[in-house]
C-alpha cells in the first residue's frame, strides 16, 4: 500500500470559518498535524504541552490545541498538533476514530470503519 492523501477543513474552535489542507493518513500517528501558522491564523489556542516521540526516537515537547475538522463530509471537533514549518501535516488515529473511518489497506483509502475487511 502507498501513501494516503486526504483534504481536510480546519476550522476555527467555533467552526464558522475553515481552510483547506491536504494531510498524509498516519495510523502511526496519535493526533492530527497542522501547521502552527494555519491554527495560529484560525485562532485556535495552545490548551497544553505534551511530550512526544518523534519517528527518529527523540521525546520532544508539542503543542497541543482543539478545533474543528471537515473529512469525508463529516464535521467534528478533534485535538491537534501545532506543527512547525519543517513537519508534515498528518491526519493522526484520534481523528480517525471520531469520524469512524479507517484505511483500507487493500484499496489504500478511507472507508467507514464498519465496512473493513476482517
Amino acid at each position: 500500500m502507498g501513501t494516503v492523501e486526504v483534504n481536510i477543513g480546519v476550522g476555527d474552535p467555533q467552526g464558522r470559518q475553515f481552510e483547506e489542507l491536504e494531510v498524509t493518513v498516519d495510523t502511526g500517528s496519535t493526533y492530527t498535524a497542522v501547521p502552527r501558522a494555519m491554527l495560529q491564523r484560525l485562532g485556535v489556542p495552545v490548551e497544553r504541552s505534551l511530550p512526544s516521540k518523534t519517528a527518529d526516537g527523540r521525546i520532544v515537547p508539542v503543542d497541543i490545541g482543539f478545533t474543528t475538522i471537515r473529512l469525508e463530509g463529516l464535521r467534528f471537533p478533534t485535538p491537534v498538533i501545532f506543527a512547525e514549518e519543517d513537519e508534515p501535516s498528518l491526519l493522526g488515529v484520534v481523528s480517525l476514530e471520531e469520524a469512524a473511518l479507517a484505511v483500507d489497506p487493500l484499496e489504500g483509502r478511507l472507508i467507514p470503519t464498519h465496512l473493513l475487511r476482517r
